[in-house]
């Protein structure tokens, strides 16, 4: 009987089995990083448990999947990694809720508009390369905030792309006794990697500063954010959503409610359309020109339903907006203005085919020889053409637009 050690193979042949050999090898490898990893934080369903979010997210192998199961996290969650974070249902309950440790930190910085400044932040995803970073299903509350002139975030994303659905973020504020606080429920920041984010179906409410805040690094856009189908609302002297220079925002299907400003616009390209704003001081503020502003709902504004302080408009248009009220809460006549053009270079083939029920003002200090296509009930003026020979707004001036800081002892 031949022994096997003592055959000889010819050099084709073990090339070939040695080819096959690193191909199956190569195979297998390749089926291993492709499996998913998830892992479980709490007890409620079988799997890889951990107590805390933060433990999961930093384990090895690196999770695909993190799932939460109902309970109350006392911890600041930091995500550098691809990773989808949800809350998940477990009998009665479905209340995945984020809260502050009592020993809290300064855990983040952003672009303030001058300079990179500290921040505290809940949920951190920060600078993430190669995929998503996808939350679900997550409340994060930051009841008990006690840093007095701080900046207090509930989930910043900076430099990374990914999905926001279904989370709630509230008290951003100063339910702790702090002053001096601007808290933001969500801050997306843009930058060299010209990330994505998707903000959609979720609530934000209970904050000192900005609902939802985008912010690019550059003034071309390095930032695009799509903010749609949710729920932002303020009963405060706040701005419920701002889409800041260096974005290219979508911003669609919003209920936005109270505050200064229910959204403020200062990009240079994008849209906002089919939201509906209620009982803003001013609904919608275009501020550049860029986005366009058409389809909205704006209900019970009560200076402006739309401001268009932007000096000329060669690229946004206004239209096919509809408005309902616009008046102070002490007067019982509509007192405010529909669109107001603040005597501006502003042509009615960009701003035209608009409703405007029930306020003095259809259009407010609207220069010379503005007219358009547009829906008038109910209005004292349909168009004021009253504008000064210097070009100067005789109406009443608008609330101070209040930029992120001037809470802090300015």
């Amino acid at each position: 009987m031949e022994d096997f050690m003592s055959r000889t193979y010819s050099p084709a042949k073990l090339s070939l089995a040695i080819w096959f050999s690193a191909l199956a090898l190569a195979f297998g490898a390749q089926k291993m990083s492709a499996a998913t990893v998830t892992y479980i934080v709490g007890t409620c369903k079988s799997g890889t448990h951990f107590s805390t979010i933060q433990s999961a997210l930093d384990a090895s192998p690196a999770p695909n999947t993190v799932e939460v199961c109902p309970g109350t996290y006392y911890e600041q969650v930091t995500i550098s990694h691809p990773v989808t974070l949800e809350g998940i249902a477990e009998g009665n309950g479905s209340l995945a809720q984020i809260e502050l440790p009592s020993g809290y930190t300064v855990n983040a910085s952003v672009d303030a508009g001058g300079g990179s400044e500290p921040a505290i932040a809940q949920v951190y995803v920060n600078d993430v390369s190669g995929g998503t970073v996808n939350l679900t299903n997550l409340n994060v509350n930051g009841v008990g905030f006690s840093t007095n002139d701080s900046i207090f975030i509930g989930v910043l994303y900076n430099q990374s792309s990914g999905t926001i659905n279904q989370v709630t973020t509230s008290a951003q504020n100063t339910s702790g006794g702090a002053t001096n606080v601007d808290g933001i429920g969500m801050w997306i920041q843009g930058g060299s990697s010209k990330p994505s984010v998707t903000v959609e179906n979720s609530s934000v409410h209970d904050f000192t500063g900005v609902g939802i805040l985008a912010v690019g690094e550059t003034t071309a856009p390095d930032l695009t954010v799509t903010i749609k189908n949710n729920v932002v609302s303020s009963d405060a002297s706040t701005n419920d959503l701002v889409v800041e220079e260096g974005t290219d925002p979508t911003v669609s299907g919003n209920i936005v409610s109270g505050g200064d400003y229910g959204i403020i616009t200062l990009a240079t390209t994008g849209s906002i359309t089919g939201n509906t704003f209620l009982g803003s001081q001013i609904g919608i503020e275009l501020a550049a020109d860029g986005a366009s502003v058409t389809s909205n709902f704006i209900y019970g504004a009560v200076t402006y339903a739309i401001d268009v302080s932007a000096t000329a408009l060669k690229t946004s248009k206004v239209e096919n907006n509809t408005i309902r009220t616009v008046k102070s809460p002490s007067s019982y006549d509509s007192n405010g203005t529909g669109i107001e053009l603040h005597c501006n270079n502003i042509s009615s083939s960009r701003v035209n085919t608009n409703t405007i029920m029930d306020s003095f003002n259809g259009y407010g200090d609207a220069p010379a020889g503005f007219a358009g296509s547009n829906t008038y009930v109910g209005l004292f003026f349909d168009v004021d053409n009253s504008c000064t020979s210097g070009g100067v707004s005789k109406a009443s001036p608008a609330p101070r637009l209040k930029l992120l800081g001037q809470s802090r002892g300015q």
